[in-house]
């Protein structure tokens, strides 16, 4: 469930986003979804940072400083601007840090006993051999 929005390439790797409607109820086979009262479908998290690999494990984290404004002039609550090419650097940055695959246990990239929501399926956490 999310907003409905409007995604710009503003060129030169710049990306803008824009919620043109929030969330709203809809049919489905689970009557919880046609119960949904609330409009505001947020930002969601990862797109306003860079990917930020944490040295140990590899797997995304936040461990950087973001910028969050008042609505300038011409925006409004929920917009979202991206320098992807800043964000890469930043990544390739931190991931440079990261742990080869060879120090991880048992070639995964993440334990197994470690809960997550929307897990994948066991094939995906392994390293694959290049």
């Amino acid at each position: 469930m999310s907003n409905t929005v409007d995604i710009k390439n503003m060129g030169d790797g710049k990306w803008q986003m824009r919620t043109v409607t929030g969330v709203e109820p809809w049919e489905s086979k689970d009557p919880d979804t046609n119960r949904v009262w609330w409009r505001d479908g947020g930002v969601h998290q990862n797109i306003t940072h860079a990917t930020n690999p944490d040295p140990i494990s590899g797997a995304h984290c936040w461990l950087q400083k973001v910028s969050i404004s008042v609505p300038k002039s011409g925006e409004k609550y929920g917009d979202v601007f991206v320098d992807t090419n800043k964000s890469f650097e930043h990544f390739k940055k931190w991931n440079k840090w990261a742990k080869d695959r060879e120090t991880h246990p048992d070639g995964l990239r993440r334990p197994l006993w470690m809960g997550r929501p929307l897990t994948p399926q066991k094939a995906q956490f392994y390293l694959k051999k290049e």
